[in-house]
């Protein structure tokens, strides 16, 4: 007799993603809401289950089991109160940092504080009980299943980020009772990497790095990831917040802008996701990626390009020190191509009437050298990231809220560090008005 599975998509893929982690102790608490999960594994030789009707007990039993075994272990209980009882075994996962995983089934959340019977609050456990809590919703579209895949996924990589220790997932179900899917259908697996473990291999092919706002670059952090592009014929990716001015930096807006022409260019095999929000995002959908790495020293999924396979819990000079070819012919084919891409556009850019991109296209080359240029948010920054400006010049942009309200005092406050340096600040009517009154500091200079 071979396996059976419930129908039910968010279970298929907390299952999924569980055996694709190696992970297969269990130990199950009886109930009517966390059926179509236990049969579920049950009819799979793969767990090895472990039965206890007391949830507290199970807690404590899935804490011992997971100190002497040194794997993680899941717990699943039913709905009601049952959650409620694992709390004394996770606070002392917590304190232990235990890899436990209680997994509590439950009606949709809709239904709390709607009078509906066995339904409680999960949604903010004590913050000494687990790590991380998500909901792994009910799948009924695309949206939804990838929301679900995301957070299983965010879940099980916080099991050993910071040392570790249990976390929850409160798994919604529809009391489903048909078992007749014979194998689980896939899910992506989105694997964390600290520096002591294995690596990946970089895949064949086009190689690109996106940079989204980032600080300031020092220079052994600029030459290490122009070594990497060198060594492994890779581009960065680039718009004004980067901040990034090394050999391999393009700027991809004007190529990936276009209605009616998407270049080769945009085709990448593996593309790495560093720094943080972008505010160019006008052309990320122009991009075509097989697969997604996100390196940043926070460890958090962030599945900006929906291809997201790894993500690199290390700093960004680590990660690029471990994949430089030393002993590989250096190439910068890709990166002659895109800059001749970009150069072919920009000629054939036609005359352009007074607005914010003629402006942007006036102004970008006759920056000062060494000033620091602040870009208000969406149309400005838009219109500027089709032209260069000088290497020396910084830029920045406040699309950490994509906020109107700040702009012009973001500018001020930075140009109180360094009275010496020229600070210009672009921004739209309503962004400058609505901001204006920092212009009457006391602090704002001349």
């Amino acid at each position: 007799m071979g396996n059976f599975y419930t129908d039910e998509r968010n279970v298929q893929i907390v299952l999924f993603l569980l055996k694709a982690n190696g992970i297969k102790k269990v130990v199950a608490s009886p109930g009517a809401t966390n059926i179509t999960v236990v049969a579920s594994m049950q009819n799979d030789s793969f767990f090895e289950m472990y039965s206890a009707a007391d949830e507290r007990s199970a807690a404590y039993i899935a804490c011992g089991l997971a100190a002497e075994s040194g794997e993680p272990v899941v717990l699943s209980c039913t709905g009601a109160t049952a959650s409620r009882n694992y709390m004394p075994g996770l606070t002392e996962a917590f304190y232990r940092k235990l890899p436990l995983i209680a997994i509590t089934s439950s009606k949709s959340s809709s239904m709390i504080a709607q009078l509906v019977a066995q339904v409680t609050d999960r949604t903010s456990p004590p913050s000494d009980v687990v790590k991380r809590s998500v909901l792994a919703g009910i799948v009924k579209d695309e949206d939804d299943e990838w929301d679900c895949m995301i957070k299983i996924n965010q879940a099980l990589s916080t099991l050993k980020q910071n040392g570790g220790g249990p976390i929850h997932i409160n798994l919604e179900t529809t009391h489903s009772d048909d078992f007749s899917v014979k194998e689980l259908p896939k899910a992506r697996i989105i694997k964390c990497i600290t520096v002591y473990d294995q690596f990946p291999e970089i895949p064949s092919g086009r190689i690109g790095l996106f940079i989204g706002s980032h600080n300031r670059w020092t220079d052994e952090e600029s030459e290490r990831l122009d070594r990497f592009c060198a060594s492994n014929n890779a581009v960065a990716l680039c718009d004004h917040t980067s901040n990034y001015k090394g050999k391999y930096r393009v700027l991809f807006s004007l190529p990936l802008s276009q209605d009616n022409y998407i270049p080769k260019l945009s085709q990448f095999d593996l593309l790495i996701h560093i720094g943080e929000i972008s505010g160019e995002y006008s052309g990320l959908n122009c991009l075509y990626v097989k697969e997604v790495w996100r390196v940043n020293e926070d460890g958090e999924i962030r599945d900006t390009f929906h291809q997201l396979t790894h993500v690199f819990d290390m700093s960004e000079s680590s990660f690029f020190e471990h994949y430089i070819k030393w002993d590989t012919p250096m190439s910068d084919s890709f990166l002659t191509s895109y800059k001749e891409e970009y150069g072919r556009m920009l000629n054939k850019m036609p005359e352009i009437p007074f607005s914010n991109i003629w402006v942007a296209k006036q102004l970008a080359p006759r920056l000062p050298e060494n000033s620091v240029l602040h870009l208000g948010i969406l149309n400005t920054l838009r219109s500027w990231n089709f032209f260069e400006i000088p290497d020396s010049v910084l830029s920045y942009s406040n699309v950490g809220g994509f906020g109107i309200d700040g702009c012009l005092s973001t500018l001020v406050g930075a140009s109180l560090v360094h009275k010496d340096k020229l600070y210009f600040g672009l921004f739209g009517d309503l962004a400058f008005f609505y901001d204006m009154n920092v212009v009457g500091n006391s602090s704002c200079g001349g």
